[in-house]
């Protein structure tokens, strides 16, 4: 396995972090999560071969070293060099990431080793997207920074996060992507949880609620330590919930200029990432764009949708087609996502609910919704509240 580094890029100097700590620019031209080809049997996304930033290996790598626990046969076995790791800038394509992983996990037994590595990683090991958000005039538009670019960091790949806010809290959810064995699957919501609680209590921000994805740990006692909060497992979603009162304070490095000056740049990066984005991921984060803005009631089209991709309608129903894909069905699987998410987190009619969806009967969407997941609202809502 190879592991590539990048070199600093000129033109932009490194930033300093907390404590001092020196925040190195990630470069496009080389950090790119986009490979030509594919090797053999990896896990891939649309037609491309992706890659994850060397980073969040690191930090796993250290959490073990501190334990005194080596695993330098397995990365032999892998072709990596442990002194490339620590290099910033190296990336790993993501079917090596995803079975070096599973060899660890498989091996070692730390409790909450993913959730101990995703507090090691702080926003100096995010670079200039990190500074981005660190330096935001608010911790609403810091958070959302951190989601916007989530696909510079590898979290994209591995992870979909979204921030939706209520009357009361801000909600941070996050999709794993399906097809990874349990280890693994509970490796990565755990990262994701450490990263985003090592953040967050450096905030002032009050956690309200977190609910996972997966079963409850024989270590689930180890998050007692960080959180004040209920903490539910086996849940349909990952989702920390955030108080809104204190989202629009201001973070201790708040910088118009600076927050400005990499925001840009990180804005020029993703353009370039998402040119080279399958059409049906493209055509995903535009539904998605598209339910969250006004009016909820208005379903987005094909028509809304090719358009804000900038291509005619028939352009993009033809791509789809090539990739076997229907519009709609796109449409429905997130309208499925959502109807879901209100009747489990909203105490919102189940009329109300179809009708934020667009549909004016509530017959209509009982028979949408028993289409999508094979039971009735109120059967899932029961068996949610169950």
């Amino acid at each position: 396995m190879q592991v590539c580094a990048a070199p600093a890029r000129k033109g932009i100097p490194p930033a300093m972090g907390r404590q001092g700590r020196r925040m190195m620019p990630f470069d496009p031209d080389t950090a790119s999560p986009l490979a030509a080809a594919p090797p053999a049997g990896s896990p891939e996304l649309g037609q491309f071969a992706l890659q994850i930033p060397g980073m969040h290996l690191n930090k796993l790598l250290q959490v073990l070293e501190s334990r005194g626990v080596s695993v330098a046969h397995i990365l032999a076995r892998f072709g990596l060099d442990r002194s490339g790791l620590r290099l910033g800038g190296s990336h790993i394509l993501y079917g090596d990431y995803v079975r070096l992983l599973d060899c660890i996990l498989t091996e070692v037994t730390v409790p909450g080793l993913g959730f101990l590595a995703g507090r090691h990683i702080n926003a100096a090991d995010f670079g200039v997207v990190g500074y981005a958000c660190i330096s935001a005039p608010t911790w609403r538009e810091a958070i959302s920074r951190f989601i916007r670019y989530q696909a510079l960091l590898g979290y994209g790949i591995r992870i979909r996060q979204d921030l939706v806010e209520n009357a009361s809290h801000a909600v941070i959810g996050a999709r794993v992507l399906p097809e990874l064995p349990a280890r693994t699957l509970l490796y990565l919501v755990e990262e994701w949880l450490g990263n985003w609680s090592a953040w967050l209590e450096t905030s002032g921000l009050e956690l309200a609620e977190i609910r996972l994805v997966v079963p409850r740990p024989d270590h689930a006692a180890l998050y007692m330590r960080y959180f004040s909060c209920p903490v539910h497992f086996s849940c349909a979603e990952n989702e920390i919930r955030v108080c809104r009162s204190h989202l629009g304070s201001m973070p201790e490095m708040a910088n118009d200029i600076a927050a400005n000056m990499m925001a840009d740049y990180c804005e020029n990066m993703l353009a370039r990432i998402n040119q080279s984005l399958s059409i049906v991921e493209r055509v995903r984060q535009s539904i998605s764009a598209q339910f969250r803005a006004p009016p909820h009631a208005t379903r987005p089209t094909l028509e809304v949708v090719a358009a804000d991709l900038g291509m005619g309608a028939r352009t993009l129903r033809r791509m789809l087609a090539l990739e076997g894909v229907r519009f709609q069905d796109l449409v429905n699987e997130h309208m499925a996502r959502l109807a879901q998410a209100m009747l489990r987190d909203s105490d919102r009619s189940i009329k109300e609910i179809g009708f934020s969806l667009g549909y004016t009967e509530v017959s209509g969407f009982h028979r949408a919704f028993r289409s999508w997941t094979g039971m009735t609202p109120g059967a899932y809502r029961e068996g949610r509240d169950g």
